[in-house]
Order: C-alpha cells, then structure tokens, then sequence
C-alpha cells in the first residue's frame, strides 16, 4: 500500500508533442468547474505511428500507460500565486483518486493520456475539487470500460 497513492514523474504528462496532440486531437468531458480532456491510443496504432517508439510499447500492452497533467488559465487566473495552487490542488485531487481508477479502467494494451484543467474564477476546497475529479474519473473509466466492448465485438 506504500505506493498506492503515487504521482511520480513517470505519471505526468510532460511532452510537448503529447500535450499539444492531447489539445489538436483530444475528447473532452466537464463536471463544473473541471474539465478533462483525453486521449486514448491502442497499442496497435502507437506501433503503426511510431516505428522505434520513445517507450516500452510490451509495457504497455501488459499493464497499459497512464499519464495527467494540470494546468490552470493564466487569463483567469493573473497571478502565479493562484494558477499554482489551483494546479497542485489538481494534482493532489487527482493523486488520491487514482488507485480507484487504475482499479476500476482497463488500461491494458492502451496508452491514455488525461489533461485537467480548472475553468472559474472562484477556487473550490480541496473536498469538491476532490469530489468532482472523482465524477469525471468514474465517468471515464465507463467509457474506456465501453470502448473495450465495442472493439472486442468487432475483433469477433
């Protein structure tokens, strides 16, 4: 259980071309004031993709890649001070409510990567940002839950 509630760097999401391919090609969801915006490749497309890929696709068809970042409006949000605690209240929302998503989502064989992103102006106690990343991760992981249905059927 020491490991359980992690959020390391492996777990971020930190590549440009990941974040701005996340944004250009995305699917988004909201629970006010959150909203999540992601992306999931299958294996099978991250190796057509990329020939020699920066990662360990056997990993990923095994066990599956998650990957989150944060972030907070600066046109919203106009000091630092503020953009930086929306965000590591983002972060530690999220770092508590991972283990029941990884339990809950079937990763194996995709690669997801998740964006959270704080919309309004006013900033919300750690317990309801907590609660709504909570919405947001159980919804997702219905549709990833679905996902896995309909290309199943269609393999048969």
């Amino acid at each position: 259980m020491p490991n359980l509630f992690t959020y390391k760097k492996i777990d971020k999401l930190k590549s440009r071309k990941q974040t701005q391919h996340l944004f250009a090609k995305g699917h988004s969801m909201n629970a006010f004031p959150i909203k999540l915006i992601y992306t999931i490749e299958t294996a099978e497309t991250l190796s057509q993709i990329l020939p020699s890929p920066p990662f360990n696709l056997n990993e990923i068809i095994e066990l599956g890649q998650l990957q989150a970042g944060v972030g907070a409006p600066s046109r919203t949000f106009r000091k630092a001070v503020m953009r930086n605690r929306v965000k590591r209240l983002l972060r530690e929302g999220y770092r508590l409510e991972k283990p029941a998503f990884v339990a809950n989502a079937a990763l194996q064989g995709k690669r997801v990567n998740l964006f959270f992103l704080y919309t309004d102006r006013v900033v919300l106690p750690q317990k309801e940002i907590q609660e709504k990343i909570k919405q947001l991760l159980s919804r997702f992981a219905e549709k990833l839950s679905n996902t896995n249905k309909a290309t199943n059927e269609t393999k048969l």
